[in-house]
């Protein structure tokens, strides 16, 4: 199929077959308007990438998120966790009490601990037990002294010879020293060791159960409570968040390109989920290149790795409406003209 720009209705668009047409006018400004429409539909994906990259060289920005200091709160001993004083959001103090925990194993030592009569029956146990445990003592002793006389009746006989009898005397006397030993260690007082091994173990117990108190470190905000009550928890377990009160920290990830903004005392401006611009400036130099979060990727970027700077607000507090940690900014830094620089210099 050929087409003809040139032909009669393109000559007369007001004439069709001899006959005039009032409408033709308005008709080809409506064919022009939609192909013109149908040109901007295809090379709008063309606009939208110069325009990007147009605007990229004229603007330098840069994703942004605001950091709130924090600390996490672990268990230091096993316990089960008996009360949470506090839930997400509220405001404490350096040294409140946040949580209360408890040990039942603990506290059953000290029941058995601070009633003495209930360590009767485990005395009365000890002391069957040393009995029990002499009874072979007196046995072998016996044995060797009946093996000593035979062997002697023997040698008197003419069966046996003197080095054997002496082996068996060595061996009697190691049963008898034995025997002796025992019955030593068990006559030497132990009444006053156990009760002062009771009391230090008792005093012990009592620190590791006040241990378990979790109290806050510094004065904040409690973000987030990880355990509830009558959960059991482990040593080193993670049982809350606290945001503690002080300057809020923004890190921008910079591309690569734009280093040269990435100096101490840089200044640049940082905007807000609502449209406000807070002054700024970079407080430390690049220390690594870390991946930009996904929630501040943009749309069908591939993931890299950009400049990372620590920042801050200058002269002015963050607004306490916007201090929400992990928050996405954007970040926006005065342009330098390289080559304004390069001819002011050979000027």
């Amino acid at each position: 199929m050929k087409i003809r720009f040139s032909s009669p209705k393109e000559q007369q668009p007001t004439q069709d077959q001899g006959l005039k047409v009032l409408y033709a006018p308005g008709k080809r400004m409506a064919f022009k308007l939609r192909w013109y429409l149908i040109l901007f539909v295809v090379t709008s994906p063309l606009l939208f990438l110069v325009g990007r990259e147009m605007l990229g060289l004229w603007l330098i920005e840069a994703p942004a998120q605001l950091h709130l200091p924090s600390s996490e709160l672990r268990a230091r001993e096993a316990g089960q966790v008996a009360k949470i004083l506090v839930r997400p959001g509220d405001k404490v103090s350096a040294g409140q009490l946040l949580m209360q925990m408890d040990n039942p194993e603990w506290r059953a030592r000290l029941a058995l601990l601070a009633d003495p009569s209930k360590a009767t029956p485990a005395a009365q146990g000890r002391r069957t037990l040393s009995e029990r445990e002499r009874e072979p003592l007196v046995r072998l002793l016996n044995s060797a002294d009946s093996r000593l006389q035979q062997l002697r009746g023997l040698l008197a006989a003419g069966a046996a010879t003197r080095g054997e009898v002496q082996q068996a005397r060595d061996e009697r006397d190691r049963r008898q020293r034995d025997l002796v030993e025992f019955d030593r260690r068990e006559s030497q007082p132990g009444d006053d060791t156990l009760d002062r091994q009771r009391r230090l173990e008792s005093d012990w117990l009592q620190s590791r159960l006040q241990g378990l108190e979790l109290k806050a470190s510094d004065s904040g905000v409690i973000s987030e409570v990880m355990v509830g009550e009558g959960e059991n928890v482990g040593p080193g377990t993670l049982l809350m968040r606290l945001q503690r009160l002080g300057d809020a920290e923004i890190w921008i990830y910079l591309d690569p390109r734009f280093a040269e903004y990435a100096s101490p005392g840089q200044p640049f401006r940082v905007r807000l989920p609502d449209g406000k611009w807070l002054q700024a400036e970079v407080v430390r130099m690049v220390e690594d290149a870390a991946p930009v979060p996904v929630e501040l990727r943009e749309a069908f970027s591939a993931p890299n790795r950009n400049l990372r700077l620590l920042a801050r607000v200058k002269g002015e507090e963050w607004p306490a409406f916007w201090r929400v940690d992990r928050l996405g900014l954007k970040a926006r830094f005065p342009h330098r003209w390289s080559w304004l620089d390069r001819w002011a210099v050979q000027e």
